[in-house]
């Protein structure tokens, strides 16, 4: 079977209201207690999601781990990542982003059935703070005075919940909800569940993301019985209209949503809480909501990946999202206030607004026809045929474009698309076409964009490239076992120094997980070997493997980035209970970097 990692976003209104650096009175903020909110259970999807992962730079992060809806892949050269057909939330789906140096990138957002989505996540580097001594305490101060206090013998070793004793490595960072960037940046969303499970908006005064380690890396918590001291700076833009008393919330990672933790209060220019466990904080003021959708069009049809900003009129704070392939934008808002609606093109300017609202119940604005200036709009367009030279009657193009992936579909041999470009932007892009029906896709087309905005490719052929993918195994002879994506999760992770790493889960048989490295360089041929083996059909899981012996590996098929690995052969494994395990591999799968 076959899957192309490529991408799509939206994210959820809700995420962003509450970021701008406009102030806020005190008396606009409301306990939860006195909100009518209501309950939004969760409400299962089959879409797909693409994103763009980002380091502190707006560089491209290579190699990161994502996971979302059981599902595991990497990022490729470009720093984006694909799911396709995998079960989402209607309301909240999670996607979770690791990469080594940085706190994990968390990004929760609404999907509608059958829908693409593109999200774009920042991450937050993982700065250490300082040292605390576990035995006395004490407190680490970040560079905008925001403050971690340990009291004495109050940390556990979070694996075991044994007391732990040495020295506590803080890494803690401030995550300014005030910064233009915080869209990409925010973990999970603004979304937040109350004591009663109402779902709310929250106003943020001040966040930290804070992680205690031991020197050998080892993951650290605050005791069962012990608490920590937070001091969050509360931007200078927001101080004056924050309130002496706020509501603290942090961040569920497995929901993406915040949950009330009880209150802050304020002391000068900060917020000052006891917490009882390490995660993501935030003081926040919430806020009742309902949901609000809608689809953007040009008269050449969708408009997707487009920036939607809403703003509040009466008290300006701005939510963001990104539609989707069909021009779809949904998500949760602000009950009862006037909006400014406006699209925003990829230099950030403005380039179509209308006043909206306000809404007192959930709400389908249906379709909003624009016309926007062409130096502002990219319009591609062209063909496919399959291995037959016959035009692909299901398939998809998959256009590379300033940063980001769109994906428009090829029907009945063709496909047009308009999506939005900097002022007359001439950039390169890449267009990559795929026929469902053979799971076969094209070499990549190159050409530039152009002044007058209209491009065509001409005759794209899908055939030269097959997109399976897959892991297959054997244990000591035994059964094959086997995964098959895209309904099980096959991808190359973060590359080691010396090794290159490939995984596999599979969330509808029996075969588990597998994860096996390969000594580097990769080429065609015999020359490699196995390096590593960890699998849950060997002792349950629970047992170290070590290799004993390893015969050649062949690297069949060694494709460029975006392209596909494959080889095939055996490995000897000991096990830390003292048996002997051989491993047969075979394995397609597509090369991230």
């Amino acid at each position: 079977m076959k899957i192309l990692r490529l991408l799509f976003v939206f994210l959820l209104f809700a995420g962003i209201f509450g970021t701008s650096s406009c102030k806020r009175d005190v008396d606009t903020y409301v306990p939860d207690d006195n909100i009518a909110g209501h309950v939004i259970y969760p409400a299962a999807v089959n879409a797909s999601v693409n994103g763009l992962v980002l380091d502190e730079n707006n560089q491209a992060v290579v190699g990161a781990t994502v996971t979302s809806g059981g599902q595991t892949t990497s990022t490729d050269s470009r720093g984006l990542f694909r799911f396709d057909h995998i079960t989402m939330d209607k309301y909240a789906t999670v996607v979770t982003v690791q990469q080594n140096g940085y706190f994990k990138g968390i990004r929760t957002f609404g999907a509608a059935e059958g829908s693409s989505n593109f999200v774009k996540i920042k991450l937050t580097p993982k700065t250490l703070a300082g040292t605390v001594d576990a035995t006395s305490g004490g407190a680490v101060t970040l560079p905008d005075n925001s403050m971690v206090t340990l009291s004495s013998n109050s940390v556990v070793v979070k694996a075991t919940g044994q007391a732990y004793t040495g020295t506590i490595n803080v890494y803690a960072a401030n995550i300014d909800p005030t910064l233009e960037d915080i869209a990409q940046t925010i973990p999970g969303s603004f979304q937040a569940i109350d004591k009663n499970n109402y779902r709310l908006l929250l106003k943020s005064y001040g966040m930290l993301a804070v992680q205690l380690e031991s020197p050998s890396g080892e993951l650290l918590q605050i005791a069962a019985s012990k608490t920590a001291r937070l001091r969050f700076t509360i931007p200078s833009s927001l101080s004056s209209g924050a309130p002496s008393t706020i509501k603290l919330w942090s961040l569920n990672e497995t929901s993406g949503l915040w949950n009330d933790e009880g209150e802050a209060a304020k002391t000068s220019n900060y917020y000052e809480a006891e917490v009882s466990h390490f995660s993501f904080w935030n003081c926040d003021g919430p806020g009742n909501a309902i949901a609000l959708e809608m689809t953007i069009q040009t008269a050449d049809g969708p408009l997707p990946n487009a920036l939607v900003k809403l703003t509040r009129i009466n008290n300006p704070t701005s939510a963001y999202g990104y539609t989707d392939s069909a021009g779809h934008v949904s998500g949760m808002i602000f009950y009862n206030e006037p909006l400014l609606l406006e699209i925003i093109g990829n230099c950030n300017e403005v380039i179509y607004s209308e006043n909206i609202g306000p809404y007192t119940q959930n709400t389908n604005l249906g379709t909003i026809t624009v016309a926007l200036n062409p130096a502002g709009t990219l319009n591609i367009s062209g063909s496919a045929v399959n291995c037959s030279n016959q035009p692909v009657a299901n398939g998809n193009a998959y256009i590379y474009w300033e940063g980001q992936v769109i994906a428009t579909p090829i029907v009945n041999g063709n496909y047009a698309v308009t999506v939005t470009r900097c002022n007359a932007s001439t950039a390169p892009l890449e267009v990559i076409a795929l026929d469902i029906a053979t799971m076969q896709q094209s070499t990549p087309w190159v050409g530039a964009s152009n002044v007058a905005g209209v491009v065509s490719t001409g005759s794209i052929t899908a055939c030269s490239v097959s997109t399976e993918q897959w892991i297959n195994y054997s244990i000591n002879g035994g059964v094959m076992y086997s995964m098959i994506a895209p309904a099980d999760s096959v991808a190359q992770d973060p590359n080691g120094t010396n090794s290159s790493v490939f995984s596999g889960f599979s969330n509808i048989s029996n075969a588990g997980a597998i994860t096996f490295s390969v000594s580097n360089p990769l080429s065609l041929g015999n020359g490699q070997t196995f390096t590593g083996l960890t699998c849950t059909n060997i002792e349950n899981g629970q047992s170290t493997l070590t290799i004993a012996l390893s015969s050649p590996l062949t690297i069949t098929e060694y494709g460029s980035i975006g392209e596909f690995i494959a080889g095939n052969g055996v490995v000897t494994v000991n096990s830390s209970l003292g048996n002997v395990y051989s491993v047969f591999i075979d394995f397609r799968i597509k090369r991230a970097y």
